[in-house]
């Protein structure tokens, strides 16, 4: 598409608002139409007013035009104004939260919370819960919230840099979030590049990202069907594909659930934690969780000659074993045998055919019997001997030469981020730690935290297999185009590498979970968040109640002292009041005096818990949203502004409570979680939970992870050389300018 297409203008305003949100950048027509003036003193605006009024309406956001989209914006004509404030606009008061009301209990916060007596407080309360009622009480003038910070500018883009952003996430060698996702398909129903030819990469090595893709280009009948099937080599490769048109997830995640038959009932509200399944509400009986949808006949046919194409493996699909046989009574294989005899077979054997001899379980015959032989076996899967390399070496030590030599021969046939997991895994190999830390797959926001009791391994081993992990590593990366000098911000040592983004919250700076970044100085820390209620069922059933809580802990990650509904206030902090119900919105905020906690107490993190009182899981609310603010005077200025906003994220996950950040207050900084805590019981109160939001950050505190100082200081070494002085390097990859690690979509598709 070039920007003279007819559907030029509606493409921009599917394309701005994502590439604004993703790059700060945007994509003006008068880029490519006309020549700009040079100085903007000596041009006159065609539509001042207009411009004049969304650059003001920035402003109260905490953004403004670089001169350079200044100038381009200066030429535009009022209609293409119009379109740019729609798209600019409404996608920055959503990334900051502002694009909802706040309105606390208590409209003065957070002085009238301090100001009132216990007795007051817990009569209003009491009030509230009986009857609903919200306190009435005259909002006062505050003093003016005086702002320190720059305005952060928006730079002039190209559809060059928004067709490198799309394609990078189509190959990314990781997976990719609900919102990577939405911005794909945007992407690929807007008619920006009708033949697909300068959007789609040649390959998309990650199956579940290649499987979505071709999904949503099938589905607007766009898809080069023999291109596509390049990318299904495997009948696991079909059945994420099935899923995509289906609208299921393509990690395939779901088939491991098992449908649950009972329903809670001492409360109604509490769901299971990562229950995938419905409850009919009348008797009870589980929906079929593996809801593939009737597919056409050329959809059947497409997806057996798929199969067919890729052999059917009967040892491929058994792993999938239940899914297979709910997608067969689905496409009726036996209705085209003749055509496609080997997909036939397959579903026969699956369904007649109770016990299947498989690669993997002869494998792990091998591994219980400690038979040598199993080495041989493993190497010719590559990735099944690098995930097994460290049982291989800890339970046959008299075949460390033979495994070792294994590994060395396959080496070179294992994917990027396995190697970079493999590099962190044995680096820390040695390291004495409580935890091992693992985030399974799915929408649910899960940290499995086990305690580590594997066997100490002789480091000569460990670091043999860390040399050679980085020197394949290294040239990897040297087939790549040089870098040139390269600085790398220290600070990029806190910032795990995104392998895996799947369950991971849409926010404002999206960041791996792990990742310590330093928080904006200001004495004040004030949390807060946004719901609404439910938009169909009873009036019970349509309330939500949203509880915001801040847990102070120790340095052992040990409780202190709670900030919460049931307790408004303390010397260090301030909780705004408890709203039970949502009808228009309700919000909750929480004011940390961080001096005051430093020195008033022994806590040296703070954790932040969200959850949802009446059970509903976040996932299929309307909108929940939560975030901080730095303040330096917690009365200045509304509880909430926009610009002072420095996370923004929304809460999606399948479980009722989540834990997104703790802020180390000694180090000032702040530690991305983005986890949910498992219910101890119906109470879902932090108060009642404390064991597991303890255990949480002790798992955290435990998480070793390559770092992308780690990663980049690998590509440095294959195709460039550090610097350490900034002004001196050709490629900067730092927390604020060059490469930040918010840029998401040219990690996983340019490093990994």
């Amino acid at each position: 598409m070039t920007l003279q297409h007819a559907n030029a203008r509606q493409a921009l305003r599917t394309l701005n608002p994502v590439f604004l949100r993703r790059a700060r950048k945007l994509i003006l027509p008068a880029a490519e139409q006309q020549t700009i003036p040079s100085n903007l003193e000596h041009h006159s605006a065609a539509e001042p007013g207009v411009l004049a009024a969304l650059l003001k309406n920035m402003e109260r956001l905490g953004f403004t035009f670089s001169s350079e989209l200044l100038e381009t914006a200066s030429t535009l004509d009022a209609d293409t104004l119009s379109d740019l404030h729609d798209a600019v606009i409404p996608t920055l008061r959503r990334m900051l939260g502002d694009h909802v009301k706040y309105v606390p209990m208590y409209p003065n916060f957070p002085q009238q919370v301090m100001d009132a007596s216990d007795a007051e407080l817990y009569l209003r309360a009491l009030l509230h819960y009986m009857t609903g009622a919200l306190p009435e009480t005259p909002a006062e003038k505050r003093p003016e919230l005086k702002i320190r910070k720059k305005l952060k500018q928006i730079e002039q883009g190209s559809e060059t840099e928004y067709l490198f952003i799309i394609r990078n996430l189509m190959r990314a060698n990781a997976s990719l979030s609900e919102q990577d996702k939405q911005d794909v398909a945007d992407s690929l129903r807007s008619g920006l590049d009708p033949e697909l030819s300068r959007l789609l990469p040649e390959e998309m090595p990650y199956k579940e990202n290649a499987a979505f893709v071709a999904s949503v280009l099938l589905e607007e009948g766009m898809a080069d069907v023999e291109r596509l099937s390049k990318s299904f080599n495997t009948a696991t490769d079909v059945l994420r594909l099935a899923a995509g048109l289906s609208g299921l997830d393509t990690s395939l995640f779901w088939t491991k659930k098992t449908a649950q038959l009972t329903r809670p009932a001492a409360n109604p509200y509490n769901l299971m934690q990562g229950m995938q399944t419905e409850i009919h509400p009348a008797d009870g009986t589980p929906v079929n969780p593996y809801r593939f949808r009737k597919f056409k006949r050329s959809e059947r046919r497409l997806l057996l000659g798929l199969l067919e194409k890729t052999g059917a493996s009967v040892e491929d699909m058994v792993l999938y074993r239940e899914a297979w046989k709910r997608l067969g009574e689905i496409l009726h294989p036996g209705e085209m045998r003749g055509r496609y005899p080997s997909a036939f077979e397959a579903f026969t054997l699956l369904r007649r055919q109770k016990s299947i001899p498989t690669f993997r379980r002869e494998a792990e015959e091998g591994l219980i019997l400690q038979d040598p032989q199993v080495i041989d076996l493993l190497a010719r899967r590559p990735g099944e001997l690098a995930r097994r390399l460290d049982l291989l070496l800890r339970s046959q030590p008299a075949q460390t030469e033979k495994i070792m030599s294994a590994f060395d021969r396959i080496a070179d046939r294992l994917a990027v981020p396995l190697l970079l997991q493999l590099l962190a895994h044995f680096k820390h190999r040695g390291e004495s730690r409580q935890y091992r830390v693992f985030f399974p797959k799915g929408n649910i926001g899960k940290a499995v935290a086990i305690h580590d009791r594997l066997p100490r391994l002789d480091s000569a081993k460990t670091n043999r297999l860390v040399q050679r992990i980085e020197q394949e590593l290294i040239a990897r990366f040297a087939e790549r185009e040089p870098l040139g000098a390269v600085y790398i911000d220290p600070r990029l040592a806190n910032i795990p590498v995104p392998f895996s983004n799947r369950s991971a919250s849409s926010a404002l700076r999206p960041l791996p979970r792990g990742s310590r970044i330093e928080v904006p100085e200001g004495d004040i820390l004030r949390l807060f968040c946004w719901w609404t209620n439910m938009n169909e069922g009873s009036a019970d059933m349509r309330r939500v109640d949203i509880d915001l809580s801040l847990v102070l802990l120790d340095e052992n990650w040990s409780h202190v002292e709670t900030l919460a509904f049931y307790n408004l206030k303390e010397e260090f902090g301030v909780h705004s009041g408890d709203i039970t119900n949502a009808p228009k919105g309700a919000s909750e905020f929480i004011d940390l005096n961080i001096p005051e906690v430093l020195w008033r107490t022994r806590a040296r993190y703070a954790m932040v818990q969200v959850a949802c009182f009446t059970g509903q899981p976040f996932s299929a609310l309307p909108e929940c949203l939560a975030g901080f603010m730095v303040r330096h005077r917690a009365r200045a200025g509304q509880a909430y502004d926009p610009r002072t906003v420095e996370s923004r994220f929304d809460l999606t996950v399948d479980a009722q409570q989540a834990v997104p950040f703790a802020i180390d207050l000694w180090e000032n900084q702040l530690i991305w979680i983005d986890s949910v805590v498992k219910n101890r019981g119906f109470r879902i109160t932090a108060h009642d939970n404390m064991s597991g939001l303890e255990l949480l950050g002790r798992a955290f505190a435990d998480v070793r992870r390559t770092t992308l100082a780690e990663l980049y200081t690998l590509h440095a070494k294959a195709r460039g050389t550090l610097t350490h002085k900034e002004y001196e390097a050709d490629t900067v990859f730092g927390m604020e300018e060059g490469m930040t690690p918010y840029r998401t979509d040219i990690i996983v598709g340019e490093y990994l």
